[in-house]
């Protein structure tokens, strides 16, 4: 069916009770697709082991298109969808696990593979000089929830291969989304982020009657063309690194009233 992808944190927890900002974390937000759905087939389970609980998910869905990959955003605009039926020449495989061995406590890491993005090209044949160019992402992310503080955090990478080759095309005419000059692909992105929060309804009125109000601080860095390939230059304009700070008030346990 058509279901979430499981890579990185946002994705598989995008319901606005589940990040603290008004708006979801940018990094993952720019350089992958958020919220990531796609049409495929799924496996998931869970299982005991050495005393602590695991679950997982396998996935088969369709793979991106990098007709949408650029400097801004890496491969973040390379969702298909604008047309009536996706290619499935060249499928994404994604996979998760997460461990839950301690109480408030969860673990996970998840990976993403297409083995050659360039088949599922609106055009293939103007990919035809490229070659076989894979992209694999894979993340790390964990949260630990306790009565009086929400810690969460993640970090998420990724690389694509002849990145060179295939902005060379998404920046000619020959594009069927034609991105303009200097605007190149990277070979590598990266984000990662941390953010924190106190109930302060626990902290100074625990048992009692109260609003619960987190208030929090993130931190997050991201950078769509973290490197490039050899003989390329990035553009350092990319960068960011940011601070957001402000307050949850969680009216009911699934209705949050947020600024920041």
């Amino acid at each position: 069916g058509h279901q979430i992808v499981t890579l990185g944190l946002t994705n598989s927890h995008h319901e606005p009770v589940n990040f603290f900002g008004t708006s979801r974390p940018e990094g993952e937000t720019v350089i992958i697709p958020s919220t990531w759905h796609e049409t495929g087939i799924s496996f998931f389970g869970d299982f005991g082991a050495y005393g602590a609980t695991f679950d997982y998910e396998a996935m088969v869905v369709a793979g991106l298109n990098p007709d949408g990959f650029g400097r801004d955003n890496w491969v973040g605009s390379g969702k298909q969808g604008l047309f009536e039926v996706d290619n499935f020449s060249s499928p994404a495989y994604a996979g998760r696990i997460n461990w839950k061995g301690v109480r408030g406590l969860r673990v996970g890491a998840s990976i993403y593979y297409v083995n050659d993005v360039t088949k599922n090209a609106d055009k293939t044949y103007k990919y035809s000089s490229c070659g076989e160019s894979s992209l694999t992402i894979w993340s790390f992310d964990a949260q630990y929830k306790n009565p009086f503080v929400t810690v969460r955090a993640n970090y998420i990478r990724g690389n694509l291969e002849n990145a060179g080759k295939i902005s060379a095309v998404t920046m000619s005419s020959k594009s069927s989304y034609h991105h303009g000059a200097e605007r190149p692909v990277a070979k590598t992105a990266m984000a990662y982020g941390v953010e924190a929060g106190a109930n302060l309804k626990n902290i100074f009125y625990a048992g009692g009657r109260g609003p619960v109000i987190y208030p929090f601080v993130r931190y997050e860095y991201y950078n769509p063309q973290e490197l490039a390939e050899k003989g390329k230059t990035v553009d350092v304009r990319c960068q960011v690194a940011k601070w957001t700070a402000g307050l949850n008030w969680f009216a009911l346990p699934n209705l949050v009233v947020k600024a920041d």
